[in-house]
């Protein structure tokens, strides 16, 4: 697999090679002391991201000179649990990094190798113009939205100084460094230096995880409309019976090859994506809240800071949409595998192959793979409507109780 080339792969396999992300899970690359390198570089790289996380952590419990504001408080706990969920997300990877490899084989175009799926594998190079122009969107509106916390400091620096000398200057996640105000201030560009180089990792760490997922989601789709439309041709050309029941055979192996791979691809994603969907619930719910009260509040606020918690605010609304609307698809989708099984021409077939059209669609429904949040509820649309519905009570109920003790 590892020899094709990009063109043979129905996902934008070239951007994860530009980046060198597919390379972390490819076994057949430099190695030092026998570990994948970019995997170890990978570690060493969060490893010290981490310690620079940790020592920053440590100005929330020592005394400090300056004051941190309701608002900046909210702030520097958004930012940290976004770190700790890139992070978190990335360890999962590299622990799963043999079964990843793995999965990719799922995007050839050549997976579904029976005849039937052959004649329709224009559905794989649509789906692959696809994934291509989606994944490049997201990862310019990703960078977009992330490097806007990188630039915004120095803008911010440039055209205002703080009236208060105990005041710190603003950075990038706005860290708590267990240093006095005026050393921070005088070294700030030292800190900001720290800080660019952390905001990079966590960028690196949370858009290329989201394109892979989001493109295997794509091409399972693909996969599973490339067996239901092979499925329904059985019966329509002029063969034997014989015929029809070794083309009915051949498909339903490409779909137990298939759901093999959605099985470890779910077993794989699932914590991932429960996680990242009460977490990104959690701090969709504080920013939101965050940014209403900076626009309410009779202080001068930078606008360069509405800007950055709106345009985050909506990123991770999108983001969250986005997980919920492809595994609802998914699920759709593979429910739909059933009706492509059905619309054969089977009234014209012996009772053998009958009995196996059955099998076959009792056993896909026996397969309920789906990934659930709740014993009763699964992610899809639904949970991201019931998720926003949630957000504005929530953030309804804390703005009145902040007027109430105003």
């Amino acid at each position: 697999m590892d020899k094709l080339r990009v063109e043979e792969f129905s996902i934008n396999l070239e951007l994860m090679k530009r980046f060198r992300f597919y390379h972390i899970f490819n076994p057949n690359v430099t190695t030092i002391f026998n570990f994948n390198a970019y995997r170890l570089l990978l570690f060493l790289c969060g490893s010290i991201m981490i310690m620079i996380i940790v020592y920053s952590t440590l100005g929330f419990f020592v005394e400090m000179d300056d004051t941190l504001s309701y608002i900046d408080f909210f702030v520097v706990i958004f930012v940290m649990i976004v770190l700790f969920l890139c992070y978190w997300r990335i360890c999962i990877f590299l622990y799963n990094a043999d079964a990843i490899h793995d999965l990719f084989s799922i995007s050839r175009i050549d997976f579904l190798n029976s005849k039937h799926c052959c004649k329709n594998v224009n559905v794989l190079y649509d789906n692959r113009d696809k994934s291509i122009k989606i994944s490049n969107y997201f990862f310019l509106l990703s960078t977009t939205v992330m490097s806007q916390w990188i630039i915004f400091p120095l803008v911010v620096i440039a055209f205002t100084k703080p009236e208060d000398e105990n005041t710190r200057f603003q950075n990038i996640l706005n860290l708590r460094y267990p240093v006095s105000t005026h050393t921070f201030n005088q070294y700030y560009y030292i800190f900001y230096l720290i800080e660019v180089a952390v905001a990079v990792f966590t960028m690196y760490v949370m858009i290329m995880p989201d394109i892979l997922l989001m493109s295997f989601c794509w091409v399972i789709m693909a996969q599973q409309e490339v067996l239901i439309r092979a499925f329904k041709n059985i019966g329509y050309e002029e063969n034997s019976q014989i015929v029809y029941y070794e083309d009915f055979k051949s498909i339903l192996g490409d779909q137990l090859q298939l759901n093999l791979k959605i099985k470890l691809f779910y077993s794989v994603v699932r914590s991932i994506i429960l996680t990242y969907v009460a977490i990104i619930s959690t701090t969709f719910i504080m920013v939101t809240y965050v940014l209403i009260l900076v626009c309410l509040s009779k202080e001068s606020h930078p606008v360069l800071n509405i800007i950055k918690l709106g345009s985050s605010a909506i990123y991770m609304c999108l983001l969250l949409f986005l997980y919920c609307y492809l595994f609802d698809s998914m699920n759709i989708k593979r429910q739909s595998i059933n009706s492509g099984i059905y619309s054969c021409d089977w009234t014209k077939m012996d009772v053998s192959f009958k009995k196996l059209l059955l099998l076959t669609m009792q056993m896909n429904n026996a397969n309920n793979l789906v990934i659930k949040a709740s014993p009763t509820k699964i992610v899809d649309l639904q949970l991201f409507a019931n998720i926003i519905t949630m957000s504005y009570n929530i953030v309804s109920v804390m703005l009145k109780a902040v007027e109430t003790t105003s």
